[in-house]
């Protein structure tokens, strides 16, 4: 439905858009950037160390990467550049959806960034337990898009005053006198009016010429030799821990479930009592270990079968996941720089009734859930 309301200096504006349908796209747009403004406080907050695990975090990915581990590693091994590029994109995004600052680039921006993310991570798009926002990136894609088309940015935002600074400028320079000197207009593509129907073949052209430079990635960075499996060599530390069952109860338990290490290298060993389980929604690969892997009773493994799993060992700030058949001996090694106190988690569903996550032994501190101190 189109109607006319009375514009400044006297001029008629014409909106297209009903202004409940407006509203709404720009709380759509502070919504997202409220979420960008969350990502980013837990990049700058020091408890989350985002700067000192980047490196192991970007490894837990290697195995979901269609490609082969090799750009997984890659961005490992080059963690300045790349937590820096990140951490400059969620800062734009959060100002810029925030504000509605640039908004309709910011669309354009934040629907690539997803898109590469996605290509990148393809085995993590749609397992939302994994503690990872790979799987919503879809959903983001399909936001963005809605917001570009919809015309985000028309009101409640930075957009929207220099739009309007801008009709007021122009105004006047059209009463001014002929002989006054004519300045070169000022540059505003994010407000400009385009049809909706070009700016979304732009955006959908955009998205996917996104993905395809994230799949061109995977595919074309080789994976670095693996070393044969060979384990590092001295350790700065050892922590050796076992996993049994209370025989009156029948609740399986770490021991220890707190402990404390000097920073450097750790190797650790879990040595399972329990019996395998048939975890058949198990995301089963090793992540933040040195070299990606785990040694289960001595043989180097990247993936886990879900058939055998019966705990696990998370620590999802360092990006740590390590899979535990039962009746196994498994060891892998953890490189931990940054002092402090870390929480691990057992992910296995191993609770008790209709609710295995939600009920005892899970998330129960001594038993599956505990802390690892770095001195």
């Amino acid at each position: 439905m189109t109607h006319e309301t009375p514009g400044r200096l006297g001029t008629t504006l014409t909106m297209k858009t009903p202004r409940t349908a407006r509203s709404v796209m720009e709380y759509l747009r502070i919504g997202v950037g409220l979420v960008w403004v969350a990502n980013l406080v837990f990049i700058l907050d020091p408890a989350n160390h985002y700067w000192s695990t980047f490196s192991a975090v970007a490894l837990t990915f290697a195995p979901t990467t269609i490609g082969g581990p090799g750009f997984a590693q890659f961005v490992s091994a080059h963690p300045l550049f790349f937590s820096w590029l990140v951490a400059l994109v969620t800062g734009y995004l959060a100002l810029a959806f925030t504000l509605g600052f640039t908004t309709r680039i910011a669309c354009f921006v934040g629907s690539g960034f997803s898109a590469i993310l996605l290509a990148t991570q393809w085995g993590s798009t749609f397992f939302f337990p994994g503690g990872t926002d790979i799987g919503e990136h879809p959903l983001y894609i399909l936001i963005y898009g809605t917001l570009v088309v919809g015309g985000a940015g028309a009101s409640l935002s930075v957009d929207s005053y220099l739009r309007d600074a801008w009709e007021v400028w122009s105004a006047r320079r059209r009463v001014a006198p002929a002989s006054a000197p004519r300045r070169a207009p000022f540059g505003h593509t994010w407000t400009a009016p385009i049809p909706a129907q070009t700016i979304f073949v732009y955006f959908v052209a955009g998205t996917m010429f996104a993905l395809a430079v994230g799949f061109g990635l995977v595919l074309a960075v080789p994976a670095a030799p693996s070393g044969g499996g060979t384990p590092p060599l001295a350790p700065a530390a050892y922590v050796n821990l076992t996993i049994d069952v209370n025989n009156t109860t029948g609740m399986p338990y770490y021991t220890p479930a707190n402990f404390t290490v000097g920073a450097g290298l750790v190797e650790f060993t879990i040595v399972d009592h329990d019996a395998p389980a048939n975890w058949s929604e198990c995301p089963c690969h090793v992540g933040g270990t040195v070299g990606g892997v785990e040694y289960v009773n001595g043989t180097p493994v990247g993936v886990v079968s879900g058939v055998n799993v019966a705990h696990t060992f998370n620590i999802p700030i360092l990006g740590l996941q390590v899979l535990s058949p039962g009746q196994s001996t498994v060891q892998f090694y953890l490189e931990v720089d940054h002092p402090g106190v870390y929480t691990w988690y057992c992910l296995a569903p191993c609770g008790t009734g209709t609710d295995p996550y939600n009920s005892p032994p899970m998330g129960v501190p001594g038993m599956m859930t505990g802390t690892l101190t770095v001195s």
